[in-house]
């Protein structure tokens, strides 16, 4: 009987242990995921950009925020435990287009939210302010 009991507890212990390493796992492959569906996300918009775009919010195309969220389901769609679930497109006075992605990740103890955030500069405007082939990192 006692040793029915000894193994009974011990696999309780291991189960629970195992589950806070899947959970662990899946909140880490759920981070990784969403700062790579913003870094994805950004470069779309950035390719969106005009090179006389002003720098502005307003005069961002009207499809910057469908083109950073299907970048961003894209990027995630053969991850079947992590899912987007906001995307956000805004920039600064830097003329920097930033893109923050809040993606949902399940694992054995429950979801977990992670959020992403990329910056890109366009190329055809701060290069040229700069005299640099690329755009610097934000």
């Amino acid at each position: 009987m006692d040793s029915s009991i000894s193994i009974l507890r011990l696999f309780s212990v291991l189960v629970v242990f195992l589950a806070l390493v899947v959970s662990m796992f899946t909140r880490q492959v759920g981070a990784v995921a969403a700062q790579g569906a913003a870094d994805a996300a950004a470069f779309a918009v950035i390719d969106l950009v005009p090179p006389e775009w002003d720098c502005t919010e307003v005069t961002l195309p009207a499809s910057a925020t469908a083109t950073a969220a299907q970048a961003a389901v894209d990027r995630t769609a053969q991850l079947a435990a992590v899912q987007p679930t906001s995307v956000e497109v805004s920039t600064d006075g830097t003329c920097s287009v930033i893109v923050s992605v809040r993606v949902s990740s399940e694992g054995w103890l429950g979801s977990r939210d992670a959020l992403g955030v990329a910056c890109r500069r366009p190329p055809s405007v701060e290069g040229a302010a700069l005299w640099a082939p690329v755009a610097p990192p934000c």
